[in-house]
């Protein structure tokens, strides 16, 4: 409850009150995202005071990642084109939505993939850690209606997110190391960013927007869900056994 209130609660406190995607994108191009550092230090002081040591913070196996990362990498590739199609943001935006995608990734993943995650697996079954994971890291992204103003879209970005949480618990497993989330996480984000940057400088029209409009989402992160079925179907037993390190 410390990290959400920190991350999210605080956060919405210091972004601008006018709600909208321009407002966020505005917000984490201008300047650090302390709350999201706050709640980064606080994981760490956390993990350190409580003694977790097995949240996955382990270099990656390389032959995992590179067997495994292609197809991800593969749905990267639209965003990248089209950031660069529609122009890249000036270099002192592009370094902050770099570095505060890294410090969301890293404190989301952390939370989630890491301290949740490993909490409920000493204590259910494999799959039902899983899921219960990768719902909760939805239902935090429903608490974007603060800013977007809208709670269809926010719904529809948790639905996303949790879909999306199915790849990289996936990832995490069968790389053995939290960094491989970690690192696909912020390049997901960050791809999305530099493409926000230019296109939510066009207001959205007034009224409600087409049902199509909510299901892009998660038609967008479909392919990776399945994926991450995928590979979660094919786990070896070493790693459902809660050795992450094998493959």
């Amino acid at each position: 409850m410390a990290w959400l209130a920190v991350t999210v609660i605080v956060g919405t406190m210091l972004r601008p009150q006018t709600a909208g995607i321009a407002e966020i994108v505005g917000f984490l191009s201008g300047g650090i995202a302390w709350n999201v550092l706050a709640g980064a230090i606080l994981l760490a002081l956390a993990t350190r005071a409580f003694g977790w040591r097995d949240l996955g913070f382990r270099a990656p196996r390389s032959g995992p990642v590179l067997r495994l990362a292609w197809f991800p990498v593969l749905t990267l590739l639209p965003f990248y084109a089209i950031a660069f199609a529609v122009g890249l943001p000036p270099a002192q935006a592009i370094l902050f939505l770099a570095v505060n995608t890294a410090l969301v990734a890293l404190s989301e993943e952390w939370m989630f993939r890491g301290v949740l995650f490993a909490a409920f697996r000493g204590r259910m079954a494999l799959w039902a850690a899983i899921a219960l994971t990768s719902v909760l890291f939805g239902a935090v992204h429903v608490l974007n209606a603060f800013a977007l103003g809208d709670i269809r879209l926010a719904a529809a970005q948790a639905v996303a997110a949790m879909m999306t949480g199915t790849l990289l618990v996936a990832l995490m497993l069968r790389t053995g190391s939290i960094w491989t989330a970690v690192a696909y996480h912020l390049l997901w984000n960050f791809g999305i960013l530099l493409v926000a940057y230019e296109t939510a400088k066009y207001p959205l029209p007034d009224g409600p927007m087409p049902p199509g409009t909510y299901l892009m989402p998660m038609l967008v992160v479909l392919p990776n869900f399945l994926y991450g079925l995928i590979l979660l179907r094919r786990l070896p037993e070493a790693a459902r056994s809660g050795q992450t390190g094998a493959d």
